[in-house]
């Protein structure tokens, strides 16, 4: 894991689809991973608590301008697929990426999904990106793993 503020953030991937890519070069393997079509859960767990209003609200913040005026319809949806209580220490999210659909477990265990090439591609750059990815450590610690792959 590595820390992003207030919470860890996990990357898993499907090892034999990325194997593919583990004797890239590290920009190789970065663009691969702002690709949606390249499967990968995002497991977000919280380092303290949090409200809800505030999560969904800094991920709303990064992922409008990356959708570049695409869908930003599903920005409300993603907001409805939290439920209105607060985030505890503790609290798991995971975000399923396939190609244009994102699978969400909210942290007391709702499902959802919201499906947009737009939204998923910006979910991805948020993460992975090259320009500001929301942990720099964390995309080292993902690129790394990929190439460790057997």
């Amino acid at each position: 894991y590595a820390f992003v503020k207030v919470y860890a953030v996990g990357t898993y991937v499907d090892p034999i689809t990325m194997s593919v890519l583990k004797k890239s070069s590290p920009t190789e393997i970065q663009k691969a991973l702002c690709d949606p079509m390249y499967p990968r859960t995002i497991r977000i767990v919280m380092n303290r608590g949090l409200s809800i209003e505030k999560f969904t609200a800094a991920i709303i913040e990064t992922l409008e301008p990356r959708m570049k005026g695409v869908d930003l319809d599903k920005l409300e949806e993603f907001k409805k697929l939290n439920p209105p209580i607060d985030l505890i220490q503790g609290a798991e999210i995971e975000m399923t990426i396939r190609g244009d659909t994102m699978l969400y477990k909210n942290c007391v265990g709702g499902v959802g999904a919201i499906h947009s090439k737009a939204f998923c591609e910006a979910l991805c750059d948020t993460y992975y990106g090259a320009d500001d990815p929301v942990s720099p450590g964390h995309l080292k610690d993902v690129i790394a793993g990929i190439q460790k792959l057997k």
